[in-house]
């Protein structure tokens, strides 16, 4: 269904009545905040916003810019053109590349970057960031063109949108940083290989032959071996001008849009040579006008696990992404992981109604763009209006592309995201870091993302516990001069040292029960560490079994927190208030008891 179009406006005018009603807008707000900071609470409370002032600068600024001196203009904004434009660049190959995998037109991977990026960068905390169509998202939504068609791709789009709004909002983001590298690793290096074995039949031109293995990459890679008879030559000459030109222009500089060249090389060589291979063909007349997406209401409770899975993977990226785009920023902006994920979240609420996958933040533009001079938010601007260009007056130009060299992009692509340092570090990595890694990237390639991520991450989690748990000891230590006065055959003192969770309190109470015989038993808790709730049902084991053999316990060295702890949960109450003392540096009328 297509939503109606409003009253016909000169295409021309809008940008400058677009402005001109933010600056407005703006300037009413920053009006009302000089006479209350309730404005300035709500807009920080929703984390929409970095600062609202910074907003109304840039605002303004654009709004003044028919005023200024182009000179003065350019020199001002040179930094930021120049760098959103290299961003630019980089983007419409890789976007095209990759909205062709996924089974979209090729425009889409654009209108990511275009509509998107434009919509991320107004709500980002960091003014340089730039959003696009990623490359994570292919293998997800290429299953789902498959099974579901477009529309099934585009609502699975603003379902992740949807959980990353959700993320942010409950501040969750930061649980993005507690995976393991080599879990990240894995992952990273499994979904390349998986994006480079899905691009190798269109790279060389073959029709590949079916496999039953149903082992992921195993049958796209057994395809393509299986016809590599009827291999194109003509693919396979564009596909390598590409590749070369990609690997040899980027160890030349780095910043250089390598993959752009590569392309407008191999679509020269094409036409001078006459080659006849499948073209991009025409783009979408205009810009896209919005649509409601028309998916059966039916299929939306099997397209939640694959956006659940595409949200997760996004919060993960825009998360180190953004950690890593935030030490070269050179703004005042500070990074911030939870608003980063609202406002991706709603750019990818958005993407979907111009026929657009959604999109996550990009780690090579946003350095791209930062090492070329880009320092504010006219970076982002600067970024969509050169994507404009090419889908408005250069389409033309973009239609003449052969599919296989888009292809080679892709290709390339997956072989950066492979980590080829951390295969060559596996010998001098542990045992337990060898397995985990080798595990995940197995399970990633042959299985599911998710599942490959969940499992690893459940395992390196169950490896952190127990290793936790191997750190908790029980050292004896001599009778503490503030007991009760007893003979030594009558004392066993020890001194808990290290966390004290579910995992290592088995441990402690298997070692009491084994080595404890005196009836006066005192533990030392001022080593403890981390504590849960099993710390108190700990105690209470062992001070029952010191009472049915007539015995005491004494808990001495707690702080507040082990003071709270207890007090909850009624073990205080149950023990006595003389079964325990606070650490000797806390002052004397905090001490619960003296003991004397």
């Amino acid at each position: 269904m297509r939503i109606e179009e409003p009253a016909a406006i000169p295409f021309i005018c809008l940008p400058s009545l677009l402005i001109r009603n933010l600056h407005s807008a703006i300037r009413r707000a920053e009006r009302r905040m000089l006479s209350s900071n309730h404005i300035r609470q709500r807009a920080s409370g929703f984390g929409l916003f970095t600062n609202l002032n910074d907003l109304g600068r840039l605002a303004r600024l654009l709004a003044q810019s028919d005023r200024a001196n182009p000179r003065t203009l350019f020199a001002r904004w040179r930094g930021d053109i120049f760098g959103g434009t290299v961003a630019a660049l980089i983007a419409v190959p890789y976007g095209m590349a990759l909205a062709v995998a996924i089974g979209l037109r090729p425009e889409a991977g654009l209108y990511t970057s275009m509509i998107g990026g434009a919509v991320y960068g107004l709500f980002s905390s960091s003014p340089i960031m730039i959003s696009g169509l990623s490359a994570t998202a292919v293998p997800i939504l290429a299953e789902i063109v498959k099974i579901y068609g477009v529309p099934g791709a585009l609502a699975v789009g603003f379902l992740s949108g949807l959980f990353m709004l959700i993320i942010g909002v409950l501040r969750l983001g930061r649980f993005a940083n507690y995976l393991p590298q080599s879990i990240i690793s894995a992952f990273t290096s499994g979904l390349g290989l998986i994006i480079v074995a899905s691009q190798l039949k269109s790279a060389f031109g073959v029709t590949p032959v079916k496999s039953g293995f149903d082992l992921g990459i195993v049958d796209d890679v057994a395809g393509v071996l299986g016809g590599i008879g009827s291999i194109n030559f003509q693919s396979f000459i564009v596909a390598s001008v590409v590749v070369i030109a990609m690997v040899v222009l980027r160890r030349w500089k780095e910043n250089i849009p390598s993959s752009l060249i590569g392309v407008l090389l191999s679509s020269l060589i094409a036409w001078l040579l006459g080659f006849e291979l499948p073209r991009v063909g025409s783009l979408t007349e205009g810009f896209p006008a919005p649509r409601l997406i028309s998916v059966d209401l039916s299929t939306l409770s099997s397209l939640v696990h694959p956006a659940l899975t595409l949200a997760g993977l996004f919060t993960i990226n825009q998360v180190l992404t953004g950690i890593v785009v935030g030490r070269i920023d050179k703004s005042e902006a500070s990074h911030r992981s939870n608003q980063e994920l609202i406002a991706q979240g709603a750019a990818n609420l958005v993407n979907p109604f111009f026929g657009a996958p959604p999109g996550v933040a990009m780690l090579a533009r946003s350095i791209a763009s930062a090492r070329a001079g880009a320092v504010s938010r006219v970076s982002i601007i600067a970024h969509s209006l050169v994507l404009l260009l090419f889908l408005v007056p250069l389409r033309s130009l973009i239609s003449h592309i052969p599919v296989s060299a888009l292809a080679a992009v892709t290709v390339v692509v997956g072989f950066q995201l492979i980590d080829w340092k951390r295969f060559a570090a596996l010998k001098r990595m542990s045992r337990t870091d060898v397995c985990l890694f080798l595990l995940t990237f197995s399970l990633v390639v042959l299985s599911d993302l998710i599942i490959g991520v969940g499992i690893g991450f459940l395992l390196a989690m169950i490896l952190f516990i127990e290793h936790a748990a191997d750190s908790t000891s029980l050292e004896t230590i001599d009778r503490p001069h503030d007991v009760p006065s007893t003979t030594v055959e009558e004392l066993q003192a020890y001194r808990l040292i290290g966390p004290l969770f579910f995992a290592s309190s088995e441990k402690v109470l298997s070692q009491l029960k084994t080595e404890l015989t005196a009836k006066t038993l005192i533990l030392d808790l001022e080593a403890t560490g981390p504590t849960d709730s099993t710390a108190a049902d700990l105690f209470r084991k062992v001070f029952q079994m010191q009472r049915s053999r007539g015995g005491n316990l004494y808990l001495t060295g707690l702080d507040q927190r082990l003071y709270s702890m207890f007090e909850r949960d009624g073990l205080i109450a149950e023990m006595g208030a003389s079964c325990f003392t606070f650490k000797t540096n806390i002052a004397s009328s905090d001490t619960l008891s003296g003991w004397k």
